[in-house]
């Protein structure tokens, strides 16, 4: 969102970092290289289009971003990553191994893999260490069958509300 408010303000040149070359086409931004010389040119670029009159005005910006960002589309399309995302299957621990050597160099390829498996190890070490019978679990307080609502259930409080403005 800081982004488009940016470019609807009229700040129309920044970085590639951060998802910003999905966030606004690039007729509404000059995006550059994180670098001194790439955001020297993209401020070149932004000055000579502003002089010759090729820049859209910030309101013209502005009035094509409040189009097509709403924060019911942003919610959607933030709902349809997460529901992608978890419908991903979990690799098991050796195709994590698998892709971790396929997608590293030979070298550091191996040094991955050792410390995959070194922490991998520890976390054996240190469940037999301290079981996970041992371990107290946090307990769901949200929800419509959490221990919240058991504790304090809704009747009880309105029971008590009602006799507070009875003695009033």
């Amino acid at each position: 969102m800081v982004i488009m408010e940016s470019a609807s303000s009229g700040l129309q040149v920044s970085t590639r970092v951060g998802g910003i070359p999905e966030v606004l086409p690039e007729n509404l931004i000059i995006l550059c290289k994180p670098s001194i010389r790439s955001l020297y040119e993209g401020l070149k670029k932004a000055i000579f289009q502003q002089k010759s009159e090729e820049f859209l005005a910030p309101e013209n910006i502005h009035n094509i971003v409040k189009m097509f960002y709403t924060w019911k589309n942003v919610t959607e399309r933030t709902e349809k990553v997460y529901e992608r995302v978890a419908g991903e299957a979990v690799l098991s621990k050796e195709k994590l191994l698998d892709r971790l050597i396929s997608h590293c160099g030979p070298v550091t390829t191996y040094i991955f893999a050792l410390f995959a498996v070194i922490s991998y190890l520890f976390l054996i070490f240190l469940r037999w260490m301290i079981p996970d019978s041992t371990t107290n679990v946090a307990v769901d307080v949200t929800g419509p069958g959490s221990a919240w609502n058991h504790q304090y259930p809704h009747s009880k409080k309105r029971d008590e509300s009602d006799e507070v403005s009875k003695t009033r």
